[in-house]
């Protein structure tokens, strides 16, 4: 592999073939993969043999892209790890942070975006969607105040808690990761001052 003089770093993608090849073509040779991946475990191993300093984790990664989020910080925890997202979600923001993601931007970003981005990752800069910045403060805002009121999704969760829904059953049903339900959960349990989570299975009696 050859590195631009100016601009030297071990970069790997994960995505699907046709999103691997449009970074490539957008990367134009300034900056070269030192390897790709088309799953969450090709992402782990490859992380783990390359030691890269950036990786492109895309959302739709097969395998599970959070999985391979953590993966590759435990396998190569000096890289730089950005999820690319087709669309912009806080509750997924929050779940790729907390999996150990650095930055989280939209898919298809044009060729001079990518490259600030990845150059701002590599010098330690998070990167968050200007759109998502004040739903963030406001979601975290929320998880850490005691009481206050359920939000739009801590609603849908609670009513599908009360109805008998698993975790997993409620991830499916909402189309969100496990891990953000059980956050929800968490904060509802908070909010509700009750003692655990089978208590806000039993349905309210008005």
């Amino acid at each position: 592999m050859t590195h631009n003089q100016n601009f030297q770093l071990r970069l790997l993608v994960a995505d699907h073939a046709p999103t691997r090849l449009g970074i490539q073509i957008a990367l134009d040779g300034e900056i070269e993969a030192c390897a790709e991946a088309s799953s969450a475990d090709e992402a782990v191993r490859a992380a783990m043999n390359e030691q890269p300093d950036v990786c492109l984790v895309g959302r739709e990664l097969p395998g599970d892209w959070l999985a391979a989020v953590r993966g590759i910080g435990h396998v190569a925890p000096g890289a730089a790890i950005v999820v690319l997202a087709e669309t912009g979600d806080v509750d997924d923001l929050l779940d790729a942070v907390q999996a150990g993601a650095i930055g989280y931007v939209p898919g298809g970003l044009n060729a001079a975006s990518l490259r600030r981005v990845i150059r701002a990752v590599r010098d330690n800069q998070a990167i968050v969607p200007r759109a998502l910045v004040l739903e963030l403060i406001l979601d975290l805002r929320r998880a850490g105040t005691r009481g206050g009121r359920l939000t739009a999704r801590e609603g849908q969760v609670l009513r599908l808690l009360r109805g008998g829904y698993t975790t997993t059953a409620i991830a499916e049903r909402l189309e969100i990761a496990p891990v953000t339900v059980r956050r929800h959960v968490s904060d509802i349990v908070h909010k509700l001052g009750v003692d655990n989570r089978a208590a806000l299975s039993v349905p309210s009696v008005s």
